[in-house]
């Protein structure tokens, strides 16, 4: 697929996300560019030859110094910034395989999927700690 087709459809689906997670309209546009944004880290990652837990990793820090970023531009929490940006994040597929190889009794096509899907996830966790961590660190260091 396109890379812009890619960052398009990322920042689309941070948008109906915000959308359905009813978050105030002005921040869409902000919510559209971090869904590019960490979708854009991650590809850039991932085709350098990183493993998909170090491309998750950064991809997830990015977007969270980016809903910190924007946190303190709007007077706003990060959150509402940080979930719907992480969106295009989320190992959707990698799930829907594992669980369909489950279903279907393959349990070592079920273990390759499910292992990408925790390395996913544990990606995006520890990028968000690290960066939260971070940003709590200098504002502590600030006071």
């Amino acid at each position: 697929m396109n890379v812009i087709t890619q960052l398009l459809t990322g920042a689309a689906g941070s948008v109906g996300f915000g959308l359905i997670f009813h978050i105030n309209k002005r921040y869409l546009p902000a919510a559209a560019v971090g869904g590019a944004l960490g979708w854009l880290a991650y590809l850039l990652l991932s085709h350098h030859g990183n493993h998909i837990f170090v491309s998750m990793l950064v991809a997830s820090f990015c977007v969270a110094i980016y809903a910190e970023i924007l946190a303190r531009l709007y007077g706003a929490p990060s959150t509402p910034f940080f979930v719907t940006s992480a969106i295009p994040l989320i190992p959707g597929s990698t799930l829907y395989y594992c669980m369909s190889a489950l279903a279907e009794g393959n349990t070592e096509l079920a273990e390759k999927y499910g292992s990408q899907t925790f390395l996913c996830a544990l990606g995006i966790a520890g990028g968000m700690a690290i960066a939260w961590c971070i940003c709590d660190l200098t504002r502590k260091m600030k006071h």
